[in-house]
């Protein structure tokens, strides 16, 4: 027999002496970490909005979070762990098991919290610059996506320093990842067909799910990129094969500091890139698994490292970046296990990564091109910008170093979203650790503290 004893850390322990319910348990955890996507007129193909289609789709809601597979958050948080992370935890899929197991009950109504507000307004108020794709039609049929550039000119007469940079889809339901840039020489035409993506510094990557970009700021440092005067603003979109004759006009929009703010700039590199020039493209031979290795380094000088992206194409099995400091230190940047070219963007650290001058940055990737439903002719692929070519790709968001950088909080609590929440007085979840502060998962007679987001804390202890 199993007993929870509940120790009272910092608050008064509720739930767990009866089983969740829809109202006060499960709903939460549905419209913070589902409903981004599973909306009506969302990205996703069911909606979970009431309670009947929770209920109704209750069997593939608990096989997906038991296994994993849903919530969508690609990284390993076993490997390195990044801000906004969209995971659920030991506790909430403790919760909707639970649920299920004893029969789905609905609970006190009057205790759901409000809908959320899936309206495109804006997170951070009004901008100071606002730039719109001109509307337009997807050409992405049922067998090929849409790649498409535009180049829009800015308008400022002087240069400004940005704080945070949103992007508001126009048509949510094809708007697959939209890459900002600044284009400082005007390197791009206004529109550009068959466009893997713009030329410029790129700034900020949007995904289905992304939140706004803010820059760390506190009272001694303003981090952030710079908008030169008369730049252009490129936008690289990507329509999904389906899509064609759908309408788009998506937005980016972005905060300014006050004129003439001294700031620490944020630089953009694809640190590793193969098989691109001006480096031998790299070729999969078909019907085989092969394996990808890349390096980069040393690195010149100490490095913050703020965030990463990794980049595959349609082959792509799993990839790991790391780096290892001239003392034989290992530092883990990323790994992905399960590589789906769906569900891609740019991971931000919780806070600053230093990454020692000396170091060197090592990356592995795999590719299948063996026969499958979604390859069932293997041909040779080679590396390339389209997407029936590969790429292996990791580009990193860093400054220089300078010491207290590490300890500098990059996740904003405030953005949780691209997609407006309401605000819920209930605290969540944010992890669990045991008494020396390692992150756990909870074991029997074992005792664990429950850490939230409001900063208390309740201490646990399972007796079998």
């Amino acid at each position: 027999m199993k007993r929870l004893i509940v120790f009272l850390v910092s608050i008064s322990l509720f739930g767990y002496s009866q089983s969740p319910n829809y109202s006060e348990d499960i709903a939460p955890i549905i419209y913070n970490k589902c409903l981004q996507c599973h909306h009506t007129g969302g990205i996703a193909p069911l909606s979970f909005e009431t309670y009947s289609n929770a209920v109704s789709n209750a069997g593939l809601i608990q096989h997906v979070t038991s296994t994993g597979e849903m919530p969508p958050w690609p990284p390993d948080t076993t490997y390195s762990r990044f801000a906004y992370e969209n995971i659920l935890s030991f506790e909430e899929i403790t919760k909707i098991t639970d649920w299920i197991a004893n029969g789905v009950p609905i609970g006190d109504t009057n205790l759901l919290p409000p809908l959320p507000n899936f309206s495109n307004n804006s997170n951070l108020g009004t901008p100071d610059l606002e730039i719109q794709i001109p509307t337009y039609s997807s050409n992405a049929n049922s067998n090929s996506d849409d790649y498409v550039c535009f180049s829009i000119p800015s308008g400022l007469l002087q240069d400004r320093q940005v704080r945070a940079i949103e992007v508001i889809p126009g048509n949510i339901e094809i708007v697959h990842h939209v890459l900002v840039a600044i284009d400082e020489y005007g390197l791009n035409p206004p529109i550009s067909a068959n466009c893997m993506a713009p030329l410029g510094d790129q700034v900020y990557t949007y995904a289905p799910g992304s939140v706004p970009m803010q820059f760390p700021n506190d009272s001694v440092n303003k981090f952030g990129i710079e908008i030169p005067a008369n730049s252009n603003i490129a936008l690289g979109m990507h329509y999904p094969e389906g899509s064609f004759g759908q309408l788009d006009s998506t937005k980016v929009r972005f905060y300014f500091y006050p004129q003439n703010t001294s700031i620490r700039p944020i630089y953009t590199e694809y640190l590793i890139n193969e098989g691109l020039p001006p480096d031998p493209p790299f070729l999969l031979p078909p019907n085989q698994i092969s394996q990808i290795s890349s390096t980069f380094g040393p690195i010149m000088n100490d490095m913050s490292l703020m965030s990463i992206y990794p980049h595959m194409h349609l082959l792509g099995k799993d990839m790991e970046c790391y780096a290892v400091t001239p003392t034989n230190d290992t530092i883990n940047l990323v790994r992905i296990n399960k590589w789906d070219f769906e569900w891609q963007g740019a991971y931000l650290y919780r806070k600053f990564l230093k990454i020692p001058a000396g170091s060197v940055i090592h990356a592995f990737g795999s590719y299948d091109n063996t026969a499958s439903v979604t390859n069932p002719n293997p041909v040779p692929v080679q590396s390339g910008l389209n997407t029936d070519n590969e790429m292996f790709v990791f580009i990193f968001q860093f400054l220089d170093y300078q010491q207290g950088d590490e300890n500098i909080l990059i996740e904003n609590t405030n953005i949780t979203s691209t997609i407006n929440f309401p605000t819920n007085s209930k605290p969540n979840l944010s992890y669990i650790i045991d008494l020396l502060g390692k992150e756990i998962n909870p074991k029997i007679n074992s005792p664990y503290i429950e850490i939230y987001d409001d900063g208390s804390a309740k201490k646990h202890l399972i007796i079998d």
